[in-house]
């Protein structure tokens, strides 16, 4: 068979045939090159509405556009549907949950067993299954408390002092911004010195919970808080122009530490016309008792449902200051006393007869900040040790943290980790009671300790606040620990020198610093001359009224 091949037209010009030898009926068809690569549409799809199409025309938009099938609408045009939902197309929904059914509603989804519709439903029991009523209790406790955590950790607390309508605020600032000042560390000299120092016990570095020593109540010593105002020695050096800003080590160091603080505290300030700063307290503040999980997640809190609770913040407060006085007083020894120029300038035999003075050095020190800026502080001391192999002698100072109860504090049982795991429990309570850790710091520093003595005292009977146990001590140099804690030294000094220059700014007159009880800031107020002993007065009537109460 023979098979004539076609004739094929040469088109020099361009690709194809020519125009002129086509037929008539294909001189008006377009015609558009494409690539392998190319989106080509479908020329018809009447299995998706209209609005799918017009979503997904612009994947193809400028490539063969002439060849796309475009969606016209049409009235008398309908689509029959064949579907025996008579729905057309299919309708997505989002999935919704649905609670679980009971066993007997599954049997009967799945093909099981009847059941009667009208027969109640059966009751969940878990008689047999006791492990399983636990742990349901527990995941809903877990969940309640991850729920309503923020809202019941909320405690509203009350300001330090009643703010009167009288008083005029002159600054307010965030504590967030302390964090970032700095300031030289100034050079420190000592002035005088008075009291005397009694050696440290060196067998409570031994301790541990087989070996526990009960701790005693040093009820024949005098501890002494005596405000900046009423010092004799720093009155002396007021006259004689000794330093143009005076306080205590323990006013310095909580402002140093102010930044950790949570619980609401006011300083005193009185600034002189000769420009003189005095920073110091009200005598009717607790200014001086410790703290007790002050930075912790879950604070102590009053109970509505057992008021009388051991455990409210100021029982739990003064149980915690009579531990750290009575410990730095039973943890040293009382031969070898070491004298020191004066004697305690705050004990009176006449007037505590039978008591004696506790073992405590008051260190009169002067820091130098600049030309015009000279600071007299009186620091403490409670200890000092002999050192290894040498003839010099360290001083200190000794501090105690309690445990009062682990499983509410949060933390964890120190009878059954202290002796093993130590620096678990030291950085538990840095994280409960970091701001009391940062002022023992700040005043070891300024006391220029040479070590900072730390005990670890427990309850005896979790239900009982007047027995305690030492269960072992650990030993800082102070501005290690300070590193250890996350402490700057120029930031604190930075601070302090903020309160200063921000002070000498205002009139000369009475001002409080005051700290917010529920916001990190801090306020300042200048007050009357009499405020202080207007608070002291209405102190003095509220301790009378209540004790007119008990008797009655």
């Amino acid at each position: 068979m023979n098979f004539p091949p076609p004739s094929c037209e040469n088109n020099a010009d361009s690709w194809g045939p020519l125009e002129t030898d086509l037929p008539a009926q294909y001189l008006a068809l377009p015609y558009a090159p494409f690539s392998p690569s190319d989106r080509l549409g479908k020329s018809a799809d009447f299995t998706q509405s209209a609005s799918w199409q017009q979503k997904k025309s612009h994947k193809t938009q400028g490539v063969n556009e002439d060849f796309m099938y475009k969606v016209e609408e049409n009235a008398d045009f309908k689509l029959v549907d064949t579907k025996k939902d008579g729905g057309g197309g299919q309708k997505w929904k989002r999935k919704t949950f649905q609670p679980r059914r009971n066993n007997q509603h599954q049997r009967s989804r799945f093909g099981g067993n009847k059941v009667d519709p009208n027969a109640e439903p059966a009751k969940k029991e878990y008689r047999n299954q006791p492990q399983r009523n636990k742990w349901a209790k527990a995941r809903e406790k877990g969940w309640q408390r991850g729920r309503n955590n923020r809202w019941n950790n909320r405690v509203d607390r009350q300001a330090s002092v009643r703010i009167e309508q009288d008083w005029e605020m002159k600054e307010e600032f965030d504590l967030a911004q302390l964090i970032k000042l700095k300031a030289n560390v100034p050079v420190a000299t000592d002035l005088t010195w008075a009291g005397h120092l009694d050696p440290y016990n060196e067998t409570y570095d031994k301790l541990s919970t087989k070996n526990a020593r009960p701790l005693r109540r040093m009820e024949d010593r005098g501890f002494y808080t005596v405000t900046t105002m009423e010092d004799p020695i720093i009155e002396n050096y007021a006259v004689n122009k000794a330093g143009n800003v005076f306080a205590t080590d323990g006013i310095i160091s909580h402002l140093m530490a102010c930044t950790r603080s949570v619980y609401p505290w006011d300083v005193v300030v009185q600034k002189l016309p000769d420009g003189t700063l005095f920073f110091d307290k009200r005598d009717s503040s607790q200014f001086d008792m410790l703290t007790v999980s002050e930075t912790s997640n879950d604070p102590p809190k009053v109970d509505e449902d057992d008021p009388d609770s051991i455990n409210t913040p100021e029982k739990l407060s003064l149980e915690a200051t009579m531990i750290n006085q009575n410990f730095s007083q039973q943890c040293l020894q009382t031969k070898g006393r070491m004298e020191m120029e004066h004697p305690n300038p705050f004990f009176d035999e006449e007037e505590e007869e039978g008591m004696k003075p506790a073992s405590v050095a008051y260190r009169y020190r002067k820091f130098t900040m600049g030309p015009d800026t000279d600071i007299v502080v009186r620091c403490e001391l409670h200890g000092v040790a002999q050192k290894k192999n040498s003839t010099e002698k360290q001083y200190l100072t000794c501090f105690a943290l309690n445990e009062w109860d682990g499983k509410e504090a949060g933390g964890i049982e120190w009878r059954a980790k202290i002796d093993t795991q130590k620096g678990a429990v030291l950085a538990t309570e840095l994280k409960n009671n970091s701001a009391k850790l940062a002022r023992w710091s700040a005043q070891s520093i300024l006391a220029d300790a040479d070590i900072m003595k730390i005990g670890f005292v427990s309850r005896t009977d979790k239900k009982s606040p007047n027995s305690h146990e030492v269960l072992g001590t650990s030993q800082f140099k102070p501005k290690d620990f300070a590193v250890q804690i996350n402490m700057n030294v120029q930031n604190m000094w930075g601070i302090i020198k903020m309160l200063i220059e921000l002070m000498r700014k205002q009139d000369d007159g009475k001002y409080v610093i005051l700290r917010d009880p529920n916001k990190p800031l801090v306020r300042i107020y200048k007050v009357p001359m009499s405020f202080n002993e207007d608070s002291e007065s209405e102190s003095e009537e509220e301790s009378s009224e209540e004790e007119d109460d008990e008797e009655e």
